[in-house]
């Protein structure tokens, strides 16, 4: 378990060792939290690697988070991923879609993982910003409902209220027959 508070302490000595165990070991959590909002990589690339430079420059102006450096980190991450949507609104083209067929599985498997993963972020589209946050945080980065609310800045109950309506809603959406895909959020 990382003592954060540790690792706070180091980083706003700037640290190296400190720095690099707080990119290391929130890089990846951060990244996958803004993919499964943005569905592109190269976007979710960009705005994770904003979250460590709003981070040191917070550091290096003696501010930034006193405690809850995950907590912190998620907040940034998850007000990038809003102002990129309402960015996105604003486009006249959408972006590539992204597709990886991995040389092992056959061509049936990949198309029905593809469909499958499509219809899962066409359903998450369909739900409120904070139902989706909520269902991310906690179903696919393992978060417990405290570290949801301090990101999101709600009451636990509040979490956990859209917790449940976020489930109902996508078992609600998945379980219609002929669910269109969107387009990714």
């Amino acid at each position: 378990m990382i003592d954060e508070q540790e690792l706070l302490r180091l980083a706003r000595v700037l640290d190296e060792s400190a720095l690099t165990t707080i990119f290391t070991t929130y890089y990846q959590p951060l990244y996958r939290y803004i993919y499964h909002h943005i569905g592109h990589a190269a976007t979710a690339e960009e705005l994770a690697a904003d979250v460590f430079t709003r981070f040191l420059e917070q550091i290096r102006a003696k501010r930034g988070p006193d405690r809850h450096l995950k907590a912190w980190l998620y907040r940034v991450a998850h007000n990038l991923v809003v102002d990129e949507l309402r960015r996105r609104k604003h486009r006249d083209h959408d972006e590539l879609d992204e597709r990886i067929v991995a040389d092992e599985r056959d061509v049936a498997e990949e198309t029905h993982l593809a469909i499958q993963s499509e219809r899962a972020r066409a359903a998450l589209a369909l739900l409120t910003a904070n139902q989706r946050a909520v269902i991310v945080l906690k179903f696919l980065e393992g978060l417990d409902n405290a570290e949801i609310a301090r990101i999101l800045k709600l009451p636990v109950g509040a979490v956990k209220a859209l917790q449940h309506r976020g489930l109902v809603a996508l078992r609600r959406h998945l379980s219609q027959p002929g669910m269109e895909v969107a387009k990714p959020i």
